[in-house]
């Protein structure tokens, strides 16, 4: 009994032995490294001149396209072709082996890479046709401290991806994973429209990237083990350490700040959604979009709706349903949509200055709605529905589906209409095809009545 207890141990042990040392291979980085070609190779790859200068202005000009045209997928295809993480990664390795004439010649390559991807980006925006802040520009005016790890692992695959040629096929995702590149870019389009504050918060952005992507080199290569170029002694060891955690946390800082004002941003759009859906409710069919907007002093919730469904005169219910929620001081402007894009609206906040021009600006808006409405509904006294243009009949069409699902088509029109007694009447009529005509109720009829009559201003209609 006592020589099967022993066996079982020993067998125990050999077992967590044998999976202890599967694990240690698993997380093994040391199988498979050059260290002396992997110095090499970054060094070679780290220079700006001829082909990867070229090869830079290239991904530059087709990232500053993506992020004109708002095209995540033409933004990629330029971080593919860019060689830009090289003399990044140089610098790390020059810092972490102590090859003091690697580093300077890293951070001269570095330098020019910079002048020649904000000179093309800038130059690029100069010409651009287009030159509106979009989605994909706005996103990278807005560094936390989330980018940090992005970068900080994105580093350690790129010099991960070098040290060991199986895996090298990697690289590209990296340059993906980190986004140097369009950060750069935008500091051109800020350069480019005079938005300083734009250029630099992007520029922050990239330093953050680079500066993690240096770090996670410069922590594998000593994890590795890598020779030094130069002697280094552990006063100067200690000391490079400090200035490491010095820069780091000088780096970091900002971005902390940054993430709580976007954390806010997060919260309030969060409470804005749940108010939407509690005290909009059953009538957020009438409501096309909704967009918070500031300006200097002031807060605007701005609302797009269709019809007069949702008017002013809810402003005060809505307002204490804003209170209820904990949004304080925004003021509700609601106007019709089919006049006014909210884009543009954003746009138009960023272009004026003060909160007085964009309400005067919102009430020419909303009174021209208002003359144009009345045009319509008076031209050669025909109903509003007979003088909307494609785009309103398009967006009531979208609506009425959404009310009324249970309907195939519809048709509207107006004529004369004559009883047994020859007496004659100008009409509305609405020709109804239901998904199933015996289903449908008076009670669905007459929901469709009022709908019809609300939705175009009419006494009544007869439905057919």
């Amino acid at each position: 009994m006592s020589i099967n207890t022993s066996t079982n141990n020993q067998d125990f042990k050999e077992g967590i032995s044998r999976l202890g040392k599967y694990f240690r291979n698993v997380i093994d980085l040391s199988q498979g490294v050059d260290k002396r070609s992997v110095i090499e190779e970054i060094s070679l790859q780290k220079s700006m001149s001829g082909a990867n200068s070229w090869m830079l202005m290239c991904s530059i000009v087709i990232a500053s396209i993506g992020l004109d045209i708002n095209s995540a997928a033409v933004i990629i295809g330029a971080m593919l072709i860019s060689p830009l993480m090289s003399p990044i990664l140089a610098i790390g390795l020059g810092v972490a082996i102590n090859d003091k004439d690697m580093l300077k010649d890293a951070l001269f390559q570095f330098s020019i890479a910079l002048g020649i991807a904000i000179v093309t980006s800038t130059l690029y925006f100069v010409i651009s046709p287009f030159g509106e802040i979009t989605e994909q520009i706005e996103m990278r005016t807005e560094p936390t401290f989330l980018d940090i790890p992005i970068a900080f692992f994105g580093g350690i695959a790129g010099i991960v991806s070098i040290a060991r040629k199986d895996i090298s096929t990697s690289l590209p995702g990296v340059a993906i994973a980190t986004a140097l590149m369009p950060p750069l870019c935008v500091v051109g389009f800020g350069i480019s429209e005079g938005e300083w504050e734009i250029a630099a918060s992007s520029f922050y952005l990239f330093l953050l990237n680079i500066f993690f992507v240096s770090l996670a080199t410069y922590v594998i290569v000593r994890f590795l083990n890598f020779p030094y170029k130069q002697y280094i002694n552990e006063q100067e060891r200690k000391k490079n350490v400090r200035y490491v955690s010095l820069i780091s946390v000088l780096v970091i800082i900002p971005s902390f700040f940054i993430f709580f004002k976007v954390y806010d941003e997060f919260n309030l759009n969060l409470k804005l959604g749940h108010f939407i859906e509690d005290y909009i409710a059953e009538d957020r069919i009438y409501l096309d979009d909704y967009q918070l907007i500031h300006t200097d002093g002031k807060d605007q919730l701005i609302l797009k709706v269709y019809g007069d469904k949702i008017n002013k005169n809810e402003i005060p219910y809505l307002d204490k349903g804003l209170k209820k929620h904990g949004i304080e001081n925004i003021e509700i402007v609601i106007i019709s949509t089919s006049d006014v894009s909210l884009e543009r609206m954003s746009n138009l906040e960023k272009n004026i200055a003060g909160v007085g021009a964009l309400e005067s600006k919102l009430a020419v808006i909303m009174a021209q709605q208002e003359e144009v409405k009345q045009k319509k509904i008076n031209l050669k006294g025909l109903p509003s529905y007979m003088a909307m243009d494609s785009v309103e009949q398009a967006k009531s069409i979208v609506l009425l589906k959404t009310a009324f699902p249970e309907i195939n088509s519809i048709s509207l029109s107006y004529g004369i209409q004559s009883d047994s007694l020859n007496r004659s009447k100008k009409s509305h009529f609405a020709v109804v095809d239901w998904n199933d005509i015996e289903d449908h109720t008076e009670v669905d009829k007459d929901r469709l009545k009022s709908f019809l009559k609300k939705q175009f201003e009419l006494e009544d209609i007869i439905l057919k």
